[in-house]
């Protein structure tokens, strides 16, 4: 084990992002050509929906090329508690675990086609310590901003922590107008010729919303304290610049206690990211984790399922504590587009910006010939462009559309 400080330790495991808002992450081990293992990913959650996924590696491509891993084929997907009752998935594999007894020990069953039954080995539910508090602090220079957790009472002394980020960021113009081309419909009406219409309730492409989960597996330990006490341990940081610190941002934060063996065995997976190799990274043996094939227990299986209550708390953060990002970070300009260009720049990635002059700006459809709008790029006035959707949470706390 590499030297850590003796308060708490902070481990961070280099796993990819995969399902937003699933508490799973993709665990892409260099397997050094080999293939053929089955990698399972997910957590029963007393308490909470309990989320798998299984693929079967294949070998690491050459040159610059990433391992591929293909999604196993799966007949049944169950938790099964110490007293027989069993608790089977849906048609996404989310298993409903929510009124699951935290006094049984439980594992994980999947039925794999043309290899057989795989079981988790039997745990105890590993309690949770409630969340303290979580906070957020602002550097001098006011470029980045940390996220930190506190945390204490009876539970787990070896914690994970899990986030899935929504944030509301918008586009740098806000469009007024939009294109509407000759042969389409407008409000079920055949449109005979280019024209132009007004954004109305909710049309607009200004508002967005975005999802991500943080891309690393954040954990920590006080097994060598004599209080079970997080106090403001760092979990990650964001950029000024990123879009998620545009406007609005939440986050829902689920804290995981985990039992020593989870520890030790993501302990040796991050060995395996950061010294593929190495003189002492891991054998593929000792990457064996808590699954077996019941047919074939020699069977090397990836992945590690731990039973825990989990906690969770939603928070969200107004980005004006940040300073709203300033218009003047976009270089573009709106262009003056005559209406018998419209057509041309709308093939070339133009969108509508708003009327050209002060003067008429119109309750619905533009058609007089005198009326001339500013254009734009569209990844100018188009939020959509940017990677997010115009699907508002049903949680989201402003009335922007």
């Amino acid at each position: 084990m590499k030297t850590m400080k003796k308060s708490i330790h902070l481990l961070v495991l280099a796993l990819a992002l995969c399902c937003a808002g699933s508490c799973i992450y993709d665990f892409n081990p260099d397997l050094k050509g080999q293939a053929g293992y089955l990698v399972v990913e997910g957590d029963i959650l007393i308490g909470d929906y309990t989320n798998v996924r299984v693929r079967w590696s294949d070998p690491l491509k050459p040159d610059e090329e990433a391992g591929g891993y293909q999604e196993a084929v799966i007949r049944s997907a169950y938790v099964e508690a110490s007293d027989g009752t069993t608790y089977k998935s849906g048609s996404t594999w989310n298993i409903d675990t929510r009124n699951a007894d935290p006094d049984l020990e439980y594992r994980l069953v999947l039925e794999v086609d043309g290899r057989g039954t795989y079981v988790s080995q039997w745990a105890p539910v590993e309690r949770t310590a409630p969340i303290d508090s979580v906070a957020w602090t602002i550097s001098d220079d006011k470029h980045t901003m940390t996220v930190d957790i506190s945390a204490s009472g009876e539970g787990s002394r070896y914690y994970r922590w899990l986030v899935q980020q929504t944030w509301e960021y918008h586009a740098a113009y806000q469009a007024s107008h939009y294109f509407v081309p000759q042969g389409s419909y407008l409000k079920g009406e055949y449109v005979a010729r280019d024209t132009v219409a007004m954004y109305e309730n909710g049309e607009n492409t200004y508002w967005c919303w975005n999802s991500a989960s943080i891309p690393e597996m954040m954990m920590a330990s006080t097994a060598d304290q004599s209080e079970n006490r997080i106090v403001r341990q760092p979990l990650f940081e964001m950029d000024r610049y990123e879009q998620r610190c545009m406007y609005f941002y939440s986050m829902l934060l689920t804290q995981e206690g985990i039992s020593e063996e989870a520890w030790r065995y993501y302990e040796a997976m991050q060995k395996n990211s950061t010294d593929v190799g190495g003189l002492f990274s891991p054998e593929p043996s000792e990457m064996r984790g808590n699954i077996y094939n019941e047919g074939n227990p020699s069977e090397l299986v990836l992945g590690y399922v731990s039973v825990t209550a989990p906690r969770t708390e939603r928070i969200f953060i107004d980005m004006i504590l940040f300073g709203r990002m300033p218009r003047d970070t976009y270089s573009q300009e709106p262009e003056y587009v005559q209406k018998n260009e419209w057509r041309k720049y709308y093939r070339n990635g133009w969108r509508v910006y708003m009327l050209h002059t002060d003067e008429g700006a119109g309750t619905g459809r533009e058609t007089e010939a005198d009326y001339e709008f500013d254009w734009l790029p569209a990844r100018c006035v188009m939020c959509t462009m940017q990677g997010g959707t115009k699907t508002k949470p049903s949680y989201w706390p402003n009335d922007h559309k």
